[in-house]
């Protein structure tokens, strides 16, 4: 990543000072004297009035979120029904009451319900037996359901990524279905990950091969990799060698011609909140670099000291990922 040009912006702590005024403003208590005290405030400096004009643009943002229903997480765009719209007063303020603080129990409690029989939370990477001694390693946020009998071995991606070293077992196929995919083992290692913006699911083959099958067929060879979209269409098959695929095993995200959308959906299992991006352009930018998934907070800073994006927190809760 080459660094282009950066514009300057306004110190943090009045930027902090700034989103205070702006929630003070809108709180429905508002006073004539918080709003002359807001007026000389943002009159100081420069800067001062660009933190004001900054935290005005992102209350602004605030009407793109809203409440998930049912998990009570954030997530990007207008709610489906009345009254699932996110008060803007209560995102920049950490709205402790919002299920937030907890994202990875209030994930599995209210998203997957009683569907999953195994599932890992925020930042938790486990590796799990099945009956058949087949192996899968579950990435943060991810959910299993199973469905094992005496014809059949088929496993479900309700969310997230797994990776699954499959026993060999000639009488029962293995198939992982995710999205409007269904993946057959054939005697194999592979990566299913459906953490993507899109809908769509990546099939990585680490070992042997998989068939993979959704509007058509295909069988992958190790070390190749296809997306499947949400339509069921079949994306053209890319080389991915092993290291890139297994390497968030080991808590790291290796991204080679990755698109800043693919990194964002990445890190948002192990941010305690939600991560979300705004602004023209962004889907257009490539990545390569090696990120600690462990870190997410440190991991986006370093993609804003070479890449033409401004990464703000506005709480423990929400991180903002807006252009230049």
């Amino acid at each position: 990543m080459s660094p282009p040009h950066r514009p300057s912006y306004p110190p943090r702590a009045l930027s902090d000072e700034a989103l205070a005024f702006i929630v003070r403003l809108h709180s429905g208590e508002t006073q004539p004297a918080v709003l002359a005290a807001f007026t000389a405030w943002r009159q100081l400096s420069p800067d001062h009035e660009a933190a004001a004009r900054e935290a005005e643009q992102l209350w602004g943002d605030a009407s793109l979120l809203h409440q998930d229903a049912r998990s009570g997480l954030i997530r990007p765009g207008p709610g489906r029904r009345a009254g699932d719209g996110l008060s803007r007063r209560d995102l920049l303020a950490g709205a402790a009451g919002l299920g937030l603080a907890g994202a990875g129990g209030a994930w599995l409690a209210g998203r997957l319900g009683p569907r999953a029989d195994i599932a890992t939370g925020t930042g938790d990477v486990r590796t799990v037996t099945l009956a058949d001694r087949s192996q899968v390693t579950l990435n943060a946020r991810t959910a299993l359901a199973l469905d094992f009998t005496a014809e059949r071995r088929e496993v479900r991606l309700l969310e997230g990524q797994a990776f699954f070293d499959v026993a060999a077992d000639s009488s029962r196929p293995f198939e992982v279905v995710a999205g409007e995919s269904r993946l057959q083992a054939l005697g194999t290692a592979f990566d299913v990950d459906a953490n993507r913006g899109d809908g769509s699911v990546a099939v990585s083959v680490v070992e042997h091969a998989v068939r993979v099958t959704g509007a058509d067929e295909r069988t992958l060879k190790a070390g190749e990799r296809l997306r499947v979209g949400a339509d069921g269409r079949l994306g053209p098959v890319t080389l991915q060698p092993a290291d890139i695929t297994l390497a968030w095993r080991s808590g790291f995200y290796i991204a080679q011609d990755r698109s800043l959308s693919d990194i964002i959906a990445a890190l948002r299992p192990y941010h305690s909140g939600w991560i979300i991006a705004r602004g023209a352009g962004l889907d257009t930018l490539r990545v390569n670099a090696v990120l600690d998934l462990r870190t997410p907070e440190a991991s986006l800073a370093a993609l804003a000291q070479g890449l033409p994006v401004r990464v703000i927190p506005l709480s423990a809760f929400l991180t903002i990922v807006s252009a230049a």
